[in-house]
Order: structure tokens, then sequence, then C-alpha cells
């Protein structure tokens, strides 16, 4: 049975009051852009030219340049979810300015939805003008012939989205900001080390195959695999639609997950009412 008009016109407006509420995020983070850029531009700058030009010197191979720049784009989202949490829970503790957009009248779940999905965006504006500096960098060393333009638009939304959504995870699992001391040390750090930003899962295989098993628990893992062989080429990494595909069950899992833990947390009521234009426009 077809959706009535009722229900088409309340989705619209639901969907609408999102995307207002994403506009109004990229206008706040307008004004803090060129800063983050700076320093995301100074960060991969110092990275990528230590492991490509300073380190081969050692013996480490000339092709590790590459290597390393999409991994550190993979990641400069992940090391982004600290700021995240940290904002979410001392919002939640104190003044509980989320209050307010859950008094929308839009799905509780549709919010905390929109919040994973704005990070997301605002984390992949950063990422993606990585790409053009790297290319700088590295000159010949990154070889743009090697990129599929079809697969990593795909794993570079998937990526970010999971950022998003594994923040908004962690921000329902922690309890209180003293909590936040722990995060870097006891999950970030071990998760990004152990996540393949500087080897790939093969050669931990060819080492160990329990060890490599072991390692397709931390969904970083398909962030780096999935991007490497959209952009390195396939060779010597997961297969692309493997990573893509268990990022995306991952993002699932997480997300049900957040939104379940933080409606009870806030004691959510479900919302039965369509966004009034006015309001929307307010927004």
């Amino acid at each position: 049975m077809p959706p009535s008009n009722a229900t088409i016109s309340r989705w619209t407006g639901y969907v609408s009051t999102a995307a207002h509420l994403i506009r109004r995020d990229l206008r706040v983070f307008r004004n803090e852009f060129w800063g983050k850029f700076i320093d995301t531009g100074i960060l991969l700058f110092t990275t990528v030219t230590i492991f490509a030009y300073f380190l081969p010197s050692y013996g480490l191979a000339s092709e590790y340049g590459p290597f390393i720049l999409i991994g550190a784009i993979a990641g400069f989202g992940f090391f982004e979810v600290i700021g995240k949490v940290s904002l979410m829970i001392a919002d939640i503790e104190g003044d509980r300015t989320i209050l307010y957009t859950l008094s929308l009248p839009i799905p509780s779940w549709l919010v905390f939805v929109y919040i994973a999905v704005s990070w997301a965006i605002v984390s992949s504006i950063i990422a993606l003008l990585m790409f053009p500096l790297g290319k700088l960098v590295l000159f010949s060393q990154f070889n743009l012939g090697k990129i599929d333009w079809c697969k990593l638009p795909l794993i570079f939304m998937a990526s970010n989205l999971f950022f998003g959504f594994f923040a908004l995870w962690l921000s329902s699992v922690l309890k209180k900001m003293s909590s936040l001391t722990h995060l870097f040390v006891r999950v970030v750090n071990p998760m990004y080390c152990f996540g393949g930003w500087m080897y790939s899962w093969q050669s931990v295989n060819d080492l160990s195959w329990a060890i490599g098993i072991a390692h397709l628990v931390n969904p970083l893992l398909y962030v780096m695999e999935g991007m490497r062989a959209a952009t390195l080429g396939q060779e010597g990494y997961l297969p692309f639609w493997f990573s893509f595909l268990g990022l995306c069950g991952f993002t699932a899992i997480l997300g049900w997950d957040a939104v379940r833990r933080l409606q009870k947390r806030l004691d959510c009521v479900p919302s039965r009412f369509q966004p009034s234009e006015d309001l929307v426009h307010s927004l």
C-alpha cells in the first residue's frame, strides 16, 4: 500500500527540518574553517614529509609516502571524534542545549542521526581538501591515475559517516566528563595504531593468520584498507567491497545502539507532529 499524502508531507517536513539544522551547523563551521584547515594541513605536511622524504634514507620503501598520505587523510576524522564527544558530554552534563533540538517536532532518533551526519559532513570537508595538498607534497609519488573515481567517493562518505556515528556512540557510552581522560589512551590510540595506519592488513596476515583475523574486529581497519584500495590500487589490500560493506555494518550497528542509549539517557518522547513552516525557517 503506497504511503498517504499525510505521511509523505510529514516526512518531507522531517527531512526539511534536519536539512535546516545541518545548514545552521555549516554556518557555524564556516567561522572556524580556516583555523581547522591550517592545523590539519600542517599536520599532514609534517607527517607525509617525514615518511616520504626523510625515512627512506633509513631503508623505508619509496612508495611508503602515498601509503601514509592516504592513511593520514582517512584517519583525520577519527581524531576529530574526541572533540565532538567532549562537546556533547559537556552539553548533556551542563546546559543541555540538545533538549531544544529534541523539542522540535521531529522524531528523537532523527535528531541524533542529524547530529552524526552533521559531524560527518564537517569532517569530510577538511579531509577532502587534503587530497590536493597531499599531491603538492608528494608530486609524482602520488599517482592520481591509480584512483578509482567510482569507489573513492563511496568509501570516503562511508568513512566519515562512520566517524560521525562512532562519536555519537561514544557520547552515549561515556557517562561523565571525567571519562574523557581515558578516551584517547584506551580507545582512540589503540584503534588507530592497530587499524592499519602504518601497515596493511595483508602484512599482518602474512605474519600471523590469527593476528590478521583479530584485526578484523577493528572498524578503522576497513577505513584504511578501503581508502587505499580505492586510491592506490586493489593489490595488497582487503577487497574493496568487503571493506565498504564491513564499514557500513559497523556504522549501522553503532548508530542503532547510540540512538537507543541516548533516547533512554535523555528520556526522549517520540514526536508525532509535523514541523511548522515558521519553525523550520527560524532555524
